[in-house]
Parts: structure tokens; sequence; C-alpha cells
């Protein structure tokens, strides 16, 4: 199936949605460990994890140390040196081609302090059904963790629906998307600053990129691994959707309380956009 314009208006709205948390929030956290294997093979690779989950992979969030190769004994290595082939920076995992199971892996890298996802689950089942574990902190056991694991805090991003109204004559329309975005956060202060940055961001505009714009390849690795992904210098020439209305919800209090509530150390939010854009379908 070719992608079409929700699939490119929901992933360019991860893009933009991570990068304003990043930036507005600076809410990373710069870190340096060991990586740890990783028992399940990735598509034939060789994992290595950080305690960690996710790295920052965007250059123009200022001070953020983003991870472009590795350690392996203390020697600095780029991709395709040593058997290093690459890096997940939504996992927070680099690939091997090679057991290094004898020598010491490591990397300095930028953590976010909350990972942020596309997802089509429901809210019942994000908020309730799911056991989450806290990210790693300094202190914490160090261990890599495996692709499947559910850490917090974390965003869940969905499409929520959509719909073409008339515009103007010629077969122009306002494509309407509301897009809902699930927040978990470990303290109500997180909560209510992130709830705060997304908040003020009603009547700004985002910007919208086509399948080839994409950083991304299918391991989670920059496509060009050699130049660094830009956020800023990426949307700085589109702005083509329009931010509506922007709403805030809190989850909890009494209607709750009869709600067995799998994580109660999770303080939940909801933030729900209205997105407008202009086209001829």
């Amino acid at each position: 199936m070719k992608a079409q314009f929700d699939n490119t208006l929901m992933s360019s709205f991860f893009l933009w949605f991570d990068h304003t948390l990043l930036e507005k929030g600076e809410a990373f956290t710069n870190h340096s460990s060991k990586f740890y294997k990783v028992e399940d093979l990735y598509q034939g690779y060789y994992t290595y994890g950080s305690p960690f989950r996710q790295f920052v992979s965007d250059c123009s969030i200022p001070n953020a140390n983003i991870i472009s190769g590795v350690f392996i004994d203390g020697v600095y290595k780029d991709r395709a040196e040593s058997n290093f082939t690459g890096i997940n920076y939504s996992q927070g995992q680099t690939y091997f081609v090679a057991d290094q199971e004898a020598s010491v892996v490591s990397g300095d890298y930028a953590v976010k302090d909350f990972n942020v996802f596309l997802t089509n689950q429901t809210e019942e089942k994000l908020l309730f059904e799911t056991q989450y574990t806290l990210s790693n902190r300094v202190g914490a056991e160090p261990t890599g963790l495996p692709p499947g694991t559910k850490t917090y805090p974390a965003v869940f991003i969905k499409n929520r629906g959509s719909q073409n109204d008339p515009l103007a004559f010629g077969g122009m329309d306002t494509t309407v998307m509301d897009v809902r975005a699930i927040v978990l956060a470990d303290s109500q202060f997180n909560l209510d600053a992130l709830s705060s940055i997304f908040r003020d961001e009603s009547r700004s505009c985002i910007s919208t990129f086509g399948e080839a714009e994409q950083p991304f390849n299918s391991l989670g690795d920059l496509k060009v691994p050699s130049t660094c992904y830009n956020y800023s210098d990426l949307a700085e020439a589109k702005k083509d959707v329009f931010i509506k209305e922007v709403s805030v919800s809190k989850i909890g209090g009494v209607s709750y309380a009869g709600i067995k509530n799998l994580n109660p150390n999770v303080y939940m939010g909801i933030i729900d956009f209205e997105l407008e854009k202009h086209r001829v379908p």
C-alpha cells in the first residue's frame, strides 16, 4: 500500500511533537554507559542495548549529545567499523554483525525524558491494561532493555479520525484531523510541564514530510548516518498544517476510583489536537 495523506501527517506530527518537547522542555539528559547484550536477535543482528530508551537523534536540540558511534574496549568506532552496523534510536540499542561478548561496548548519548510512540491501541489498553516499568535511572541495576519492554514516562500518539469539509470551488477541501496524545508521566510536575508546552502550541503550524524526507530507516537508524538529522532545517520552509485547537485533560480522581489501575504511580493525561490542512484530495 502506498502511503497516503493520513500516513504522512501522522508521521510528521510525531516528528514535530518529539522536537517541540525536546526543544521547549529541554526534556533530555546526557548519559554515558555500557551497552549490554540483548539475547533476542533483531533481524539477524547482535543487539547491545543501553539501560535507557529512547535516544535523542535530532541535532537541532541544543546541548544534546547525539550518539553517532560507539566505543569498543575504549576505542571509538563509526558504523561499518569492527562489525558495528547501526543504531536504533527509538529502542536505545546498537547492532553488530558479529557477537561482541568478549568486548566492552559503551557509548555517550542523550536520553529522552519522555519516550514518544505512534500507536493504534485504545486508551483503556494503554492506561489500565498495560504494565509499565519506570525507565532505568542512575543507581539502578544496569541491563540492556529488550525490544518489548514497556517503559514510562511515555507519550502515545494516535489518529482519532478525520473529515473533509468543502472550502472552495475547484475541489479544494479543508481536511480536519483529530490527534490524541496519551501521556504517562512519573510526576505531577512533569505532566503539568508537558501539558503546558503543547496547550500553548494552539494556533501554530507544523510541517509535513513525504516518505523520502523521513529521517529513519526500517532499523530505526538514520537513513544517511553521516548526515545529522536536523528537524529545524527540515521544517524551515514548510509550515503547512494549522493547529486549530489544543485541549488538555487530566485522568484520575473520584471518577476513576473504582477502576483497577495497574499503574498506581503513573500520572496520566490526555492532550487532544485539532489539525487543519487546505488541500485538493
